[in-house]
Order: structure tokens, then C-alpha cells, then sequence
């Protein structure tokens, strides 16, 4: 059984002295920072952020510490970052029309905006993205003086929508991006250097778009990179089959049936991944709750617990479908499981890991109807063995408010 949901926490330690050798973020004004750019004859960069911004905090945190950033930005900018909810910050929201956090600007010494990104990345793809701004032709000024003269060519205006999409322009960007569409041959969308038009956020599964997109996969495959078509489409379908899976699917969401057809078709890499996703939302589209429950049951012993959250998550969504549940055959199913389960952690209690009780407490919370007072009990002695040989981490502390939770209900 392959693994096809899994979860994860990163952690992030703050070190201010690694700023030392990172990207140097000078404790100055708009307007000092403008001139001090004069001086040294660099570009202005200015990080846009807000204290609740998790990805700003990361870029904070992680990315600009480290050496290799710091060597990149010093010898290129005067750097300086501006909270837009606070003091000067505020101002700078609106002269710059910043909506979008984090929002990183490239600006010039003459108070211009050559380059603008939104959104957080790892290292590598951030400098990709800068550098990208600080050629000619990908910044702004130039993209719409090229464009107001009418002059672009298709391969001009695709890069012209994509310095829109990470301007986080997403009204001009959709304009041009139709533009383009307009002006591309069947052919056109089928060669690399319009693999662009694919990673659009409109292009999504059932649009008309992506149906060309797998009516001419073998053609496109061959000139893109099979490599970059297969990561394109994994996420794609991945997201689309968890949403019936875990029950939040929308109205107008591609039925179950259409979505299995098309995995069959992609012959992909991943293509088990996705044919195991398919038929358990296959499952619980068709409400197929007993036949999830023996998968739950006939899997259960095995070491890693992440085997059954997907079909966990499954049938707690058919629970939550139900028009007319059978409360007497679903606490009867429930229980069952229940007394398959708790066995099986108590069987192994001395090598759980902190993740793993983590697991459980997600499976224990979906069938905490069914659970009775002296089950509680024993899965609150499981915690009072394990918990305190467990090394700290958010994962425990979460851990330990559960188990604690267990304990109150045995009494």
C-alpha cells in the first residue's frame, strides 16, 4: 500500500547571528535607504511583511540567514524590510500597491520599481527569481513599454504575463495571458516554450485547456521532458482525488468516475499513487463505508499507521455525507475498529514514536464516538508509558493535550 497522504511540521529556530552572514538588512528609512543606494551604487531591495505571515517568516528565518543568500544580495542591493502594518510600512503598502505577503521589490535609484515578487521559496529558487529581475528585459518598465508599443512577439507576451503573475498583477497578468491564448496554433501549445500557458492558475482539471493538455499528452510529453509534464500532473490529480477522499470536494468538481478514467490514461510515474487514490475516492463517493473499514482493518498491523489515514480520512468523510446514517451499524463499525486498533499500540507501545501517537490521535479522534470508558483507559495508560520517553516537539505537545483528553474521559 502506498503512502498517499502525509504530514508534516517543520520547526524553525531563529539565530540572530547567522544575520551576520546573511543578507544584511540595514535598520534605515525608505528615503535613507534611496540614497544610500546612490552612494553605493546598488539597487534597492525592500522585504514586505507582516508579523502573522508565515511564509515571511520563513524567508526571515531560514532563507535570508544564510551565507549563500547573503553573498548573493550584499554585493547587489542595500537591503531593507518594512512590516506594511506598521509605521513607515503603512505608507509603502500603498505607494507600492502591495497586497501580497511576503512582496519583495527590486527598485531602482530613482524610486522606480524594476522587478516585484510575491511569495515565499526555498534559496536556490528565490535567487532564480531575483536574477530574473535584474535582466533587462524581464523587468517591468521594460515589459510595458514593449507591450504599450505593440510590438511583442508570442514568446514576449507569455514572459510579459509571467513578470504580471509575479507582480501578483492578477488582473493584467489574466488580460495578456488571454491575449496569448488567442494568438497560439494548436502546434504553438504543444512545444516547450509555451509550457507556460499550462502552469497558469486558470488551467485546472476540466477546463478546455488541460483537456488538450492529455489530448496531445504523448506529443507534449516528447517535447517538454516527460519528467516536467508527470510533476505537473501528479499534484494535479493528487489534489483533486484527496479532496473526494477526505470529503471536501465542491459542486462543480469533476466526478469521481471522469477522474479515475483520466488517471488511467496518464501512464505517469506516479501512476500507482494516483490509481490507489482514485479507487478509495472511488469509495467514498459511492459510500462504500464496510469496504473501507476491512481495508482499516486488514492494514492495521502493519508498522507505518500513515498506511491507513487515507482510508481514516475516507471514512470519516462518508460519515460526514450521510443524509440517513445507520447510527446502530456505525457504532457497531466503529467499535469494531476501535477493538482492532488499540491491540495493535499496545502491542508495540515501547517503540512508538512521537509521530506515531500523533497518527493515532488523528485515527482515535474520527472513531472517538465509539470509544468506550474502559478503552479511554487503556489508551490513557498507553500515554502515561509512552509520552514521558518522548523528546520534545510540537508533535508532543499536541500528544500529550490528546492523551490528556483520553484520561479525563476513562473516569
Amino acid at each position: 500500500m502506498k503512502k498517499i497522504i502525509s504530514f508534516a511540521i517543520c520547526i524553525l529556530f531563529t539565530f540572530p547571528l547567522l544575520a551576520q552572514h546573511g543578507v544584511n538588512f540595514r535598520d534605515l528609512s525608505y528615503e535613507q535607504a534611496l540614497e544610500q543606494a546612490k552612494l553605493e551604487n546598488k539597487l534597492l531591495f525592500i522585504d514586505c511583511y507582516t508579523e502573522w505571515c508565515g511564509p515571511c517568516k520563513k524567508m526571515m528565518n531560514e532563507v535570508f540567514p544564510q551565507k549563500a543568500a547573503g553573498d548573493f544580495f550584499n554585493p547587489r542591493f542595500v537591503s531593507v524590510k518594512f512590516d506594511m502594518e506598521k509605521g513607515e510600512g503603512k505608507e509603502l503598502s500603498k505607494k507600492f500597491d502591495v497586497h501580497a505577503y511576503p512582496t519583495f521589490l527590486i527598485v531602482r535609484t530613482d524610486g522606480t520599481v524594476q522587478h516585484k515578487l510575491t511569495g515565499s521559496s526555498d534559496l536556490e529558487g528565490f535567487i532564480e527569481r531575483v536574477q530574473k529581475g535584474l535582466e533587462e528585459e524581464n523587468t517591468l518598465p521594460y515589459q510595458h513599454q514593449l507591450y504599450a508599443k505593440g510590438e511583442m512577439s508570442k514568446q514576449q507576451l507569455l514572459a510579459y504575463k509571467e513578470c504580471l503573475s509575479e507582480a501578483n498583477d492578477k488582473e493584467k497578468a489574466a488580460q495578456i495571458y488571454n491575449e496569448l491564448l488567442e494568438q497560439l496554433s494548436d502546434s504553438d501549445k504543444m512545444q516547450k516554450e509555451f509550457w507556460g500557458i499550462y502552469e497558469d492558475r486558470s488551467c485546472q482539471i476540466g477546463t478546455p485547456l488541460f483537456n488538450y493538455l492529455l489530448s496531445n499528452l504523448t506529443s507534449i510529453r516528447e517535447n517538454v521532458g516527460a519528467e516536467k509534464v508527470d510533476n505537473y500532473l501528479f499534484p494535479k490529480y493528487q489534489k483533486a482525488l484527496n479532496d473526494y477522499i477526505c470529503g471536501f470536494q465542491q459542486e462543480n468538481s469533476l466526478p469521481v468516475s471522469e477522474l479515475k478514467r483520466q488517471v488511467s490514461t496518464l501512464n505517469i510515474n506516479q501512476q500507482e499513487i494516483l490509481t490507489e487514490m482514485a479507487n478509495l475516492a472511488t469509495l467514498v463517493d459511492q459510500q462504500k463505508i464496510d469496504k473501507i473499514a476491512k481495508i482499516i482493518e486488514a492494514n492495521v498491523t502493519k508498522n507505518d499507521v500513515k498506511e491507513i489515514i487515507p482510508y481514516v480520512m475516507g471514512y470519516r468523510a462518508i460519515t460526514w455525507q450521510m443524509k440517513e446514517p445507520d447510527t446502530m451499524y456505525l457504532a457497531k463499525l466503529g467499535s469494531r475498529l476501535v477493538k482492532k486498533i488499540i491491540p495493535v499500540i499496545e502491542n508495540k507501545a515501547s517503540s512508538l514514536t512521537v509521530e506515531e501517537l500523533y497518527d493515532y490521535s488523528f485515527v482515535f479522534l474520527t472513531l472517538e464516538k465509539h470509544i468506550s470508558k474502559s478503552n479511554y483507559t487503556r489508551l490513557a495508560a498507553i500515554g502515561e508509558k509512552v509520552i514521558p520517553q518522548l523528546p520534545e516537539s510540537q508533535y508532543k505537545m499536541f500528544v500529550e493535550t490528546t492523551f490528556k483528553t483520553y484520561k479525563e474521559r476513562s473516569r
